[in-house]
């Protein structure tokens, strides 16, 4: 296949910087037991699976939607991309499916015409459709082969997707083509009514909660503050109310978007200006997939001994005659994690969610002293819902490497190339195969989602 757009050393260059200061390999003190042995009396109800994430993670659950559509009921993805819209190339990847190359040429210090090449993303309505219209041409092609399920499954299937306002990694035109790629009459064809898409949302490449901690709310809609540049290490969560309290504490003033010239408002008004109060990404795109009615009871507190890890690599074992192998090729962690409900866990039938991180936000990544785990699996929002509505949360987890398979910054596979190759975005993708066997196992061990043997 012809590679277009950054020559061979310009990606090298790029996966060099991405790698720089990557960490090492995660230390785990005592294995993880089996999934299988956190399951006992949990009953899945297999009409109400549903997916989500965020990066790579939107990506991932795009193709994961689009691959087991016949089990999957809805898909949220924020600031994700469409169904092979990397077409199995790491250059098309940074350059055309997000501006990673671009932020990374800028932040080298490279030069500025240079750099402008790198952005191969659509730039207008037409190349938005002729984008959406090859995503689906490799999806019908897919279904032809036997490779993902029959894509009419999709056409009631609820949708919620997110482009933020400040987002510099994914632009507004690649998170388009995915509207269309659902949307459309000639491709999945969901009424439109089906999907919510917010492409204004004030914030960054993030996933937005209210507070980490704070248990009540409701799906509400503005951040309304500028959003922070990235930093090394940035777990990719936005606190509003926390982002709002420095603002305040800075200006002296809560209203980070009043018309220039215009006073602060009298202590007390501020609420005109924006609402910091509740915002809650996670619990929009539960409500989209599952509706209001069904989620009706809210949130409620969680605790972190709430959230369970699991040994990822026993799942390989299940369809992988090498498994150890397996799971490093495949780059997956040791450790995934799961939310089970009290009452989930007493029997009564749950509804479940997988959702999956972003980049930089795989394996053990919370470390604050005295803490240890995922913080995506902890803080992005899930687990106060799932409490409080009967719903399981499965976590899969994805560990950065710096070596081959090129993963350095611990991405789920949406372009192939040096990573899991050929078949990444089918059924017989490696890390598909895996998520789908935590399915099976939570669905108490039935063959739901299709597995194939290596």
């Amino acid at each position: 296949m012809p590679k277009r757009g950054l020559s061979k050393a310009g990606v090298r260059l790029l996966f060099a910087a991405l790698a720089f200061g990557t960490a090492g390999a995660a230390r785990y003190a005592v294995a993880a037991p089996p999934l299988e042995d956190l399951v006992t009396g949990v009953r899945i109800d297999v009409a109400q699976i549903s997916v989500s994430g965020i990066s790579s993670g939107g990506f991932m659950a795009h193709q994961f939607h689009v691959a087991h559509s016949e089990h999957v009921m809805g898909a949220g993805i924020v600031a994700g991309g469409p169904y092979y819209c990397a077409r199995g190339n790491i250059s098309d990847a940074v350059a055309k499916c997000s501006q990673f190359a671009l932020r990374e040429c800028k932040q080298l210090g490279l030069d500025a015409q240079w750099c402008g090449k790198t952005n191969m993303a659509p730039k207008n309505p037409d190349e938005v459709e002729r984008a959406a219209r090859a995503s689906f041409a490799e999806a019908k092609k897919q279904e032809a082969a036997g490779n993902i399920k029959p894509l009419a499954n999709l056409r009631n299937d609820k949708v919620y997707l997110i482009s933020a306002a400040y987002d510099d990694l994914v632009p507004h035109t690649v998170m388009d083509t995915v509207f269309h790629f659902y949307a459309d009459a000639d491709k999945a064809g969901l009424d439109k009514s089906n999907i919510d898409y917010n492409r204004t949302f004030p914030a960054r490449h993030t996933m937005v909660r209210d507070s980490f901690d704070k248990p009540a709310g409701q799906v509400v809609g503005t951040c309304a503050i500028p959003p922070a540049p990235a930093t090394d290490g940035d777990a990719y969560i936005d606190d509003c109310e926390a982002v709002a309290k420095r603002y305040e504490q800075k200006n002296g003033c809560l209203c980070a978007n009043r018309p220039a010239g215009e006073a602060c408002p009298p202590a007390g008004k501020e609420v005109a200006c924006r609402d910091l109060q509740d915002v809650d990404l996670a619990g929009a795109i539960l409500r989209r997939i599952y509706g209001a009615a069904a989620l009706a009871a809210g949130r409620l507190p969680v605790a972190e001994g709430d959230l369970q890890a699991f040994d990822q690599r026993q799942v390989f074992a299940k369809f992988s005659s090498i498994p150890y192998n397996a799971l490093q090729n495949a780059s997956m962690a040791r450790e995934g994690y799961v939310f089970i409900p009290k009452s989930c866990k007493e029997g009564r039938p749950c509804k479940l969610h997988v959702a999956f991180h972003g980049c930089q936000q795989g394996g053990l990544t919370d470390r604050r002293s005295g803490h240890s785990g995922n913080l995506f699996a902890k803080f992005a929002g899930y687990n106060e819902w799932a409490q409080a509505n009967d719903l399981i949360v499965l976590y899969p987890q994805i560990q950065a490497r710096a070596t081959v398979p090129v993963n350095p910054r611990g991405c789920w596979d949406w372009w192939g190339q040096n990573y899991t190759h050929e078949g990444y975005h089918t059924m017989r993708g490696q890390q598909i195969k895996a998520v789908a066997q935590m399915v099976n196992i939570l669905a108490g061990g039935q063959s739901l989602l299709d597995v194939a043997a290596d």
